[in-house]
């Protein structure tokens, strides 16, 4: 059961050191006299891909009793679980820079006083970038708001992986926006400007194509991020249960850093923010008019009969308005836990979906992971991707692309990116279905479909 809250990502940093520079000094616990309490450590970037010899930032989140979060990368005791592959520094003025030695993976934590954060897994891969691509392409904000952007690299092995701790960050205008070294944006002052990341290696530089943010003033509205949860469902086996959360950001902004929650027991009042539940899994980014789907597993449960509810942004770290906050719960759900007297077979989730227009090749990259929350390898299926349908598609339906998995282990997650060869006009709502031929006896079949909006 996770009991520390452990919300993530730089783009919740917010400035934390003291008029003379020194590193903010996170307090447990807190109180009138010793000021805010650190609750929790989020660590950053999520996932992130990195080339053998290369280096990736890495930044440690504090959050706090008063609702605030402060960086406190500098405070932080940083590990990794695969120092073969990976090593993270504590040394001054280095802090969190992880140096990579083999291609492996590796799991990057930070603690501080018996307080640990969120696990980020990192790639080391042996290949080399090809292409940058940033997300989102255009930002409104007001002053003093902040978005994170990612910065995607297709590599030389026709791989892809965020490399938002690797890029140099540039802005045109620092009076209009800043960015810092892992692509948080802040909004300055009222204007237009363009933020770039370009990937050096060696001698090869890939410049990315910009992100166009403009800053407006007070008297213009901006349409707050507005987070809903529009799917849910849940399967289980022995002592293990497992949520799949489609979740949609309906408002006119971006939401960057934010947390899907879920209680696999609460038989008397919804959860009510702010709060962490049982399990939960951090969201990078979701543009205005996206869906994605989040599994959440949680493990240790004794057989028997449930009441479950599943919550986004527990913490309200995303302004939705009055209205947005009013729909980020859904529940109860009834849940029942075997006493793992047989085998459930494979269980296929889409657990992450981004897609990503590439004007320059008249194509659209979708990134996709596709998790067998089962107890048996799935083996010999396929997933497709519909660029955009009339309807949703249901198994067995003919994609727009198709890519063959020959088998995925229980517990594995596959990570794959398909590319679509055109381009939308205005927007696409696509869909990706894990089982496309439906050649997969599942014990659930309701979470292998995801759907994202593709905007030109």
């Amino acid at each position: 059961m996770r009991t520390l809250l452990a919300i993530g990502l730089s783009s919740l940093l917010t400035l934390a050191a003291t008029a003379c520079g020194t590193p903010y000094e996170p307090v447990i616990g807190g109180g009138p006299a010793d000021g805010p309490g650190l609750l929790g450590i989020g660590v950053g970037p999520q996932g992130p891909t990195v080339t053998i010899g290369e280096t990736v930032q890495f930044t440690a989140t504090g959050f706090y009793d008063d609702q605030q979060t402060r960086d406190i990368t500098d405070s932080v005791d940083w590990y990794s679980t695969n120092t073969s592959v990976l090593e993270v520094s504590d040394s001054l003025d280095s802090e969190g820079l992880g140096e990579t030695f083999l291609t492996g993976q590796s799991k990057v934590f930070a603690e501080y006083r018996g307080i640990s954060s969120n696990e980020v897994r990192v790639v080391v891969t042996g290949a080399v970038v090809d292409e940058l691509a940033l997300s989102p392409a255009t930002v409104s904000l007001h002053q003093g708001q902040r978005v994170q952007l990612q910065a995607q690299a297709s590599f030389s092995d026709g791989s892809h992986g965020n490399v938002s701790g690797s890029v140099l960050w540039t802005t045109d205008d620092g009076s209009v926006a800043t960015v810092n070294p892992s692509g948080e944006v802040k909004a300055e002052g009222v204007g237009t400007t363009t933020i770039t990341g370009l990937y050096q290696s060696g001698n090869k530089e890939f410049e990315s194509e910009p992100t166009f943010v403009t800053v407006l003033d007070g008297d213009v509205v901006i349409d707050d991020a507005d987070l809903r949860i529009v799917g849910f469902s849940a399967s289980s086996s022995d002592q293990l249960v497992s949520y799949s959360v489609q979740v949609k950001n309906s408002g006119g902004s971006p939401a960057s850093g934010f947390w899907v929650d879920a209680w696999v027991n609460r038989s008397a009042a919804p959860p009510t923010p702010p709060t962490t539940g049982d399990g939960g899994q951090l969201v990078d980014l979701l543009g205005p008019g996206e869906t994605t789907s989040v599994t959440v597993n949680v493990e240790g449960i004794s057989p028997g009969n449930y009441s479950s509810w599943v919550m986004v942004d527990g913490f309200n770290a995303i302004p939705e308005g009055s209205l947005g906050e009013n729909n980020n719960i859904w529940g109860p759900e009834p849940v029942s836990v075997s006493d793992g007297g047989g085998p459930i077979g494979p269980d296929l989730s889409i657990s992450y979906l981004q897609a990503y227009v590439q004007t320059n090749q008249s194509q659209v990259l979708y990134i996709i992971d596709v998790t067998n929350t089962g107890d048996e390898t799935a083996e010999n299926f396929s997933l497709g991707v519909y660029s955009n349908p009339s309807f949703p598609p249901v198994a067995p339906a003919a994609a727009d692309e198709e890519l063959p998995i020959l088998s995925l282990p229980p517990g594995e997650t596959a990570y794959l990116s398909v590319i679509v060869r055109d381009l939308p006009e205005d927007y696409w709502q696509s869909y990706v279905l894990a089982d496309r031929a439906n050649s997969i006896d599942e014990s659930n079949e309701s979470n292998n479909l995801a759907s994202f909006q593709v905007v030109r």
